[in-house]
């Protein structure tokens, strides 16, 4: 009977000497670092190769034109009516004049240096060089399969073509009266005058820094589009 009276005490005391000990705090956690953030990838748009403007060419043109290897450059690429897709310009010259002066046009015909009315329609000549540019569409561009709208330029191939950016435009031609491009310029001389050629209200026109005026233009102003603001 002593026996069991002594474990039950030693119990007791086990279990109150269990109560009165202070609890053990956890572990801290190991810290988690935040995940980076996935870099955006912007896309770039490829350089355009000799064999895939011949393709677009092909695309657009069928048998009617081909790529007039006598300059050099005879393509460019950039974004020339501002909506955010690569355009291709291309120098060409007709192959065959039926198909390339074919009625109704899969083309838009214009002749930006001239004071003709836009929709005037002038036939291409047998010798004739003309500037091209295919609008892009979609993801892939100029490329697109549906890339379709293209623009025949008349009396506009020259020399020493170049694009420009709008910034750059601004900045080569600072004071001078400017016209309101809506994407990349195309830098070049035309029979020894230098000038660009530029997309505005659904055409393209021809800027030369002598001779530009625009009565709503006041020297060195530029109004910038939307996505420039």
């Amino acid at each position: 009977m002593l026996r069991i009276v002594i474990v039950l005490i030693a119990l007791i005391l086990c279990a109150c000497n269990s109560s009165n000990r202070p609890a053990v705090e956890a572990p801290p956690v190991a810290y988690q670092p935040t995940p980076e953030s996935t870099p955006i990838q912007i896309t770039t748009v490829p350089a355009p190769k000799q064999s895939e403007v011949q393709e677009a060419v092909k695309r657009i043109f069928k048998d009617a034109a081909v790529v007039d290897t006598n300059y050099n450059p005879n393509f460019l690429s950039g974004d020339f009516n501002g909506d955010g897709s690569q355009d291709l310009a291309v120098i060409l010259k007709p192959a065959k004049l039926d198909l390339m002066n074919q009625e109704p046009p899969p083309w838009l015909v214009r002749q930006p240096r001239s004071n003709k009315a836009a929709l005037a329609r002038v036939p291409i000549a047998k010798d004739e060089t003309f500037l091209a540019v295919i609008h892009g569409f979609g993801a892939n561009h100029w490329r697109d399969p549906d890339a379709t709208q293209t623009f025949v330029l008349k009396d506009v191939v020259g020399q020493n073509l170049k694009v420009h950016s709008l910034n750059e435009f601004v900045t080569e031609n600072s004071g001078r009266k400017l016209p309101r491009p809506q994407g990349d310029l195309i830098g070049e001389t035309v029979a020894g005058t230098p000038g660009y050629i530029y997309f505005a209200q659904a055409t393209y026109s021809w800027y030369d820094p002598k001779t530009f005026d625009n009565s709503q233009s006041a020297p060195g102003v530029f109004h910038k589009p939307r996505t420039m603001r």
